[in-house]
């Protein structure tokens, strides 16, 4: 067999194609409600399903969409110590509460807190709020609802 004669094999070709659909699913992302909509869903964990979410995994975070958050005691419960925190995180809000700097003041606090994360990318918005109730042993429970 000559040099010349060699097939690119099937995991590039999946490669290659993961890569163009990608590209694809980045580039109509500002023309497409869906993508969109689809994306905002992503940041919030509202995927229909994992099978949903973890087909998106391989699509980089995008940093152009505009994220904020809100750390507060729920209405039911006595005040947390201090103001409500708020701020702006680049992508994934929900990472205020598993991996972010305020996980630190949840994990001290050990009371339930409300998470309220809102994210908008053009004319697409999405606000999610997370009551944050601790279970023990340093673990939450997170009960979401979607808020219109």
């Amino acid at each position: 067999m000559r040099a010349t004669d060699h097939q690119p094999d099937r995991g590039y070709r999946l490669i290659i194609a993961g890569v163009a659909g990608i590209s694809l699913w980045l580039i109509a992302m500002p023309f497409c409600p869906f993508i969109q909509r689809t994306t905002l869903n992503r940041f919030h964990l509202q995927a229909p399903g994992f099978a949903v979410w973890a087909i998106q995994a391989p699509v980089p975070a995008m940093y152009n969409f505009h994220n904020r958050y809100r750390i507060e005691a729920p209405p039911q419960n006595p005040p947390l110590r201090g103001t409500p925190l708020t701020g702006t995180v680049n992508h994934f809000p929900i990472r205020q509460y598993t991996f972010g700097e305020t996980r630190s003041f949840m994990l001290r606090d050990r009371s339930r807190h409300l998470l309220t994360a809102q994210s908008r990318y053009r004319h697409q918005t999405l606000t999610t709020r997370w009551l944050v109730v601790p279970t023990g042993d340093g673990r939450f429970e997170l009960i979401d609802e979607v808020v219109p």
